[in-house]
């Protein structure tokens, strides 16, 4: 539905006011803002732009999509200093153009972060309250946001965990593997209903079945 590198991008819907996850991997972010208008959203409605991580098809969209809709981003502290600094290697997309999964000539443009997320926070956006859950592994930067509106809950967990359980280890700096599988026992512990990985196909309900099989499950690949 967008460019072949963007991860999934999902806009909340907070009761009037929106909250964007991720960003796509800038190429074609046209088409991403196309798809809000025809999902109905207006664009002066979407507030904030939420970056689970700094890997380009997350957060390479960034600074378009803040020039555009005239938003806030916010992110993990070295997320935020990747992004703000434009720094490719702090984001492994070097090993990436070498391993040929983005063309030579992409970049990742800088963008100004509004606000810096840690563990613990909590945001609210009209009906909605997000937890902000620190999940290094995949990634050192890594968060994952618990969305709470009524009774209801739903974990938007970047590429920490994937449909079935799966996960995705990768040979570059900022995977770290002892993180990650304590990572993948706190959020065994958590109770939610709707499942929202980065890739791949999302669960709307039963979410919480797809961590039953942990620990470790086997890598995506």
């Amino acid at each position: 539905m967008t460019h072949d590198n963007d991860c999934n991008a999902y806009a909340i819907d907070c009761g009037g006011e929106f909250v964007l996850v991720d960003s796509g991997c800038g190429v074609e972010t046209e088409r991403l803002i196309a798809n809000l208008k025809t999902d109905g959203i207006p664009l002066d409605s979407v507030a904030m732009l939420l970056l689970t991580h700094g890997h380009l098809d997350h957060s390479g969209g960034a600074r378009q999509l803040r020039d555009r809709l005239h938003l806030k981003v916010a992110a993990s502290v070295p997320t935020a200093r990747a992004l703000e600094a434009g720094d490719e290697e702090a984001i492994s997309l070097g090993a990436a153009k070498r391993a040929g999964i983005y063309p030579a000539g992409v970049s990742f443009e800088a963008c100004p972060v509004d606000k810096t997320l840690r563990d613990g926070d909590q945001l609210r956006f009209g009906a909605c309250t997000i937890d902000i859950l620190e999940a290094p592994g995949h990634a050192r930067d890594m968060i994952n946001l618990l969305v709470s509106h009524g009774s209801w809950r739903d974990l938007f967990c970047g590429d920490t965990v994937f449909h079935g359980g799966r996960i995705l280890l990768q040979d570059v700096a900022d995977c770290d593997i002892p993180a990650y599988s304590q990572t993948l026992r706190r959020l065994a512990d958590l109770e939610f209903d709707g499942f929202y990985p980065g890739h791949l196909i999302w669960s709307e309900q039963r979410g919480r079945r797809h961590l039953d099989r942990l620990l470790l499950p086997p890598n995506i690949i």
